[in-house]
Parts: structure tokens; sequence; C-alpha cells
């Protein structure tokens, strides 16, 4: 990747001496195998035969939607505080199934994934703000599709101004619809949410709104996201471990280790280059190439073709490990200029190979 973990491989004797005593981790031959995707299909007087059929069923069903446009909504809402010095607790999500459901009176819906965090907090405020993108805002798509921690400003990078309830309205969208809480029901697997317009906002300029089509057949957040990377409009803040990590992913998932692996060597350049200026560390090939492989090993040995980027992750944990290069590689070996410039082989074990 880009060589983000220098700061983690400073060469250290007391490091060495605790990464030499540990157990190593079960790293590549964790094997899980979808339980739903690939098993045969049992009569209907088995119940788990009719949970394999129905399963089935929605995963055809899915694949016929995404072949369907719509377009891409962020909503937001904002927690009131009693400090006038406080805009409040921001947060934004980006959302699925849009659609206006009537006119008289105007009422809208859009859909959260359970469990949702902002569903939450909807409860909660009882009003939001409905933003349809514009064609050039698919990096905040990706900026509001990726999980937020505690405490964090997700608007701090975000041009926006404060709307009805102090909801924070992203400036640029091509339609915005300020809305109070109708109704909301659970069905299935998420949140349905009904909301009553109160004020709509458009800009002067007729906006293009961002359209989702999953030609691809990714989740609308990893199909912006990999648009943003490959336009080099992602966020340098989202740029981090975890965006590497879906970055490899969906390229190695749709092309293979052999076919990805230029792109992701190409595309990683290409980001930095465009991001030249806030750079720290530069271009590393034998992380990189560490990375490809591991990715690819755990797509592999996790046999789930339908999983989310999140749910691989949750499979797969020890690709979140910072320091997992260095249960392979000594630091002094990986810092090395011919590591950053070239391929090296591990110096501490061997990795293992690919089926």
């Amino acid at each position: 990747f880009r060589g983000q973990q220098k700061d983690n491989m400073a060469a250290s004797g007391s490091f060495s001496r605790i990464v030499s005593s540990i157990r190593l981790p079960a790293v590549f031959g964790t094997f899980k195998r979808c339980s739903t995707s690939r098993e045969a299909p049992r009569t209907s007087s088995n119940p788990r035969g009719e949970e394999n059929e129905q399963t089935k069923l929605s995963r055809d069903v899915r694949k016929l939607l995404r072949a369907v446009p719509f377009p891409v909504v962020v909503v937001t809402t904002a927690k009131s505080t009693t400090d006038p010095t406080d805009n409040g607790y921001l947060r934004g999500v980006t959302c699925s199934s849009f659609t206006s459901v009537s006119l008289q009176p105007p009422i809208v819906s859009f859909c959260m994934n359970k469990p949702s965090r902002m569903h939450t907090l909807l409860l909660e405020t009882q009003h939001c703000a409905v933003h349809i993108l514009s064609k050039d805002q698919i990096h905040y798509s990706v900026h509001f599709a990726t999980p937020v921690r505690d405490g964090e400003d997700q608007f701090q990078s975000v041009p926006h101004t404060l709307g009805y309830k102090g909801i924070p309205l992203i400036s640029g969208a091509a339609a915005v619809l300020q809305c109070r809480a109708h109704q909301v029901h659970d069905i299935g697997d998420h949140h349905v949410w009904y909301g009553e317009v109160l004020e709509t906002r458009a800009e002067t300029t007729v906006n293009e709104p961002l359209l989702y089509f999953a030609r691809s057949y990714r989740s609308i957040g990893d199909e912006a996201f990999m648009n943003a990377f490959e336009d080099a409009t992602l966020l340098f803040e989202d740029w981090n471990h975890e965006a590497h990590l879906r970055m490899a992913w969906n390229y190695i998932k749709l092309h293979g280790k052999e076919k990805a692996t230029p792109m992701i060597q190409s595309g990683i350049k290409k980001f930095n280059q465009q991001h030249k200026d806030k750079v720290e560390r530069g271009y590393h090939e034998t992380v990189t190439q560490f990375y490809i492989h591991a990715v690819s090993e755990a797509v592999q040995k996790t046999d789930c073709p339908e999983l989310t980027f999140e749910e691989f992750l949750s499979h797969n944990p020890h690709l979140l490990d910072r320091q997992l290069p260095l249960y392979y590689y000594s630091p002094d070996r990986l810092n090395s200029q011919e590591a950053k410039e070239r391929f090296v082989p591990p110096d501490r074990q061997q990795l293992p190979s690919i089926c």
C-alpha cells in the first residue's frame, strides 16, 4: 500500500523479541464456508430446505434489481445541545431505496439496514434532511457510507449549512428535502422511514443526480467507493488502511489476483500522485504485494461470494492488524529501500501459497 505502515515498522530490539515470543496468528489458514450459498436445495418438507430456497430467491431478486438505476441519497440529522456555542451532534448516512410515496401530503421514503445507529438517532430527533447527491458528489456517498467512530466529526471536511432544527444541509446537492418523521416500519432486514416534506431546496443551476447502477454487482458503498478511487476524487482523509483493503478486495473479487495486481498498483500510484502534497510516505511495493496476497487468500478461503466487505472483514479481522507484515518480515528488511522499490520475500516465515 502507500507505505503508511512505516511508523509501525521501526526496527527495535524489544519489538523483535516480542514478535519472536508470541504465537503467530492463523492469518491465512482460517476457512469459513458460506452456509447458504453452496448447499444443495432440500425438499420443502424440511425447514432448512425452505430456508435455502428463500435465500436463493432473495439472491436472484437482488441481482435483478441491481440492473435498475436509482438516485444516491444521504440522510442527515442533528441532536441539539444546550450549549449555545455547540452546533450539536451532526450525523449523516448513505441510504438506498429512496422514493416518492405521496404528493398530498408530500411524503418520501428511504431504507436503512439493520442494525443502524442512525435509525436510533432518528427515533430521537424525528427530523432529517434527504439529499439527492449530484453526479460530482460521489465522494460524499463514500464518506457517509463509511462507519463513523464515536466523537468523530463527520462534517469537518464537508461544506454545509444548518437548516431546520440545526440539521446539516450538504452544499451542492442536486436537491434537498427537509422532513419530519411520519412513520417508520421494520420490514425484513431494513428499517423503512417515511418522511413528510416540510421544505425543499435545489441549486439554481440544474445538477445531474448521481445514479447507482451496479453493473459489476457491487454494493452502493463499494460502487461509489471504487468510482471515487479510480477518479482520484475520494477524500484523502477516507484513504486509510481499511480503504486500501476495500479497494484490493473489490478488484480481486472481480478480476482475480493476477489481473487485479497491476490495477491495484497503478491505482495507488495514481491516487498518491493526485494527493502528493498530503502523502507522507510513498508507495511501498513489498507492503502492497503482501496485502494483495493476504486479501486474495482470505477471499478464496472465506468461500462466500455474497459477503459484503464489512462481513468479509468480520470473517478476516487479521487483515485490519497494521502489524501483520511484521509476522513475516523483520523491520530491517521491510524498511529497506529495496523492499520499497520491488517485492522482496519475507525473512521470518514464508507466505502460504494460494491454491
